[in-house]
C-alpha cells in the first residue's frame, strides 16, 4: 500500500511538474507574438443572415435593414486537461487563469460614398471562448440606404470577420458579400434652343433640343410628337438615343410650314413627349414622360393701316361696279 501510494504521489509531483513547465512556456500570446507555440487550436467563424430585404431595387433614401448572425466555436477538446486544476489548464489554454472573452471585428469593405451602410456593432465580445461542440452566437445589423446619386446598378461590399489570437487558440478572419441595387431614377434636362420661331408658308425649320441624363444610371430617351395638324409633316431625329448618366445627346425636331401658312396672323404649337427608361430594360422601373412645346409664329401681311386703305379700296371698287350696271341701264 506505502509503495503505491508513493508511486501514486511520485505520477501527481511529475504531472504537476510537465504542467508547469508546460504553463511556464505558455504565457501569455498574442496575435503579435511572434514567439513559436509548442500547440495550438483552431478558432472558426460563420455568419447566416438573411438578404430578402435587398431583393428588390433599393428606394432612394430608405433605410433596409439586414440582420447578421456570427457564430464562434473552437476545436479545444471538450475533455484536454480535465484532470488539471481550472487555474493551470486555463493558464495553458488561453494564457491567463481566468477564461476571456473572445473580440470579433466586422470590417465593411467597399463601402460607397453614394449610400449610408453601418453595422450595428462592429466590435463583438463573446461571453467566453467555447470549447468543440459549443457554438457561441452574437446578433448585429447592417444597414443600407442609397442616396440620389447612387448608380442603379448591383453593388457588392465585403463584410471582413476577424478574430484575434488569444493564448493558444489563432485568429481567424473570413469575408462575406452582400449585393444589393438602387433603384433607378429617370431625370433629364430638356433645353431647347429657340423655342419660338416666326416663318413664312413653305419655310423649314430645325429645332435644336439638347437632353442632359440626370439620373443614376444608363437611360433610354425616346421622343414622341403628340397630336400634329395633318397639314405639317413634322420629324425628330435621331428617334431614341442611349444616354450615360452626366451625358447630354441632341435631338434635331424638323418641319416645313404649309403653304398656306401665313396669309394672316397663326400660330402653331408642338408638343414633344419624352419618355425616359432604364436601359436594358427592366420590367419592375418605371419610366418618366416629360413635354417640352415648340412654337412657330406668322403674322401675315398685316402693316398698320393697312386694312382701312383695303376698305377704301373696296368701297371704291363696289361703287365703281355699281355705277358702271346702273349707266348699262
Amino acid at each position: 500500500m506505502t509503495k503505491h501510494l508513493r508511486t501514486v504521489k511520485a505520477s501527481l509531483i511529475m504531472g504537476i511538474l510537465l504542467i508547469s513547465a508546460i504553463a511556464a512556456f505558455s504565457s501569455p500570446v498574442s496575435a503579435r507574438d511572434p514567439r513559436p507555440k509548442i500547440f495550438s487550436f483552431g478558432s472558426y467563424i460563420d455568419l447566416e443572415f438573411d438578404t430578402s430585404a435587398l431583393n428588390q431595387n433599393l428606394v432612394i433614401d430608405q433605410a433596409y435593414s439586414i440582420s447578421i448572425t456570427v457564430k464562434y466555436w473552437t476545436d479545444i477538446p471538450a475533455e484536454f486537461l480535465r484532470f488539471a486544476p481550472w487555474q493551470i489548464r486555463n493558464m495553458i489554454i488561453f494564457g491567463s487563469m481566468i477564461g476571456p472573452q473572445q473580440q470579433i471585428h466586422i470590417e465593411l469593405l467597399g463601402k460607397p460614398d453614394w449610400a449610408d451602410i453601418n453595422l450595428q456593432q462592429s466590435d463583438l465580445l463573446t461571453n467566453e471562448i467555447p470549447f468543440y461542440g459549443n457554438i457561441t452566437t452574437i446578433d448585429t445589423t447592417l444597414t443600407i440606404s442609397p442616396f440620389t446619386e447612387a448608380p442603379a446598378v448591383p453593388y457588392t461590399i465585403e463584410l471582413e470577420i476577424s478574430t484575434e489570437t488569444v493564448g493558444r487558440i489563432n485568429g481567424n478572419t473570413i469575408k462575406e458579400s452582400i449585393t444589393f441595387t438602387p433603384s433607378f431614377i429617370p431625370s433629364i434636362d430638356i433645353v431647347p434652343e429657340n423655342p419660338t420661331r416666326n416663318v413664312g408658308p413653305r419655310q423649314p425649320i430645325n429645332f435644336k433640343i439638347t437632353i442632359e441624363n440626370k439620373g443614376n444610371k444608363l437611360a433610354k430617351i425616346t421622343p414622341n410628337i403628340v397630336n400634329v395638324d395633318s397639314k405639317w409633316v413634322p420629324t425628330i431625329n435621331p428617334p431614341e438615343k442611349e444616354v450615360r448618366p452626366g451625358e447630354t445627346e441632341v435631338f434635331v425636331f424638323s418641319v416645313i410650314s404649309p403653304y398656306d401658312f401665313g396669309w394672316h396672323n397663326e400660330i402653331e404649337a408642338f408638343e414633344i413627349e419624352f419618355k425616359t427608361e432604364v436601359f436594358p430594360y427592366r420590367p419592375d422601373s418605371v419610366p418618366d414622360y416629360r413635354s417640352i412645346y415648340l412654337r412657330v409664329n406668322n403674322y401675315g401681311f398685316s402693316i398698320p393701316g393697312f386694312e382701312f386703305i383695303t376698305l377704301i379700296a373696296a368701297v371704291i371698287i363696289i361703287g365703281y361696279i355699281f355705277k358702271k350696271t346702273h349707266s348699262k341701264n
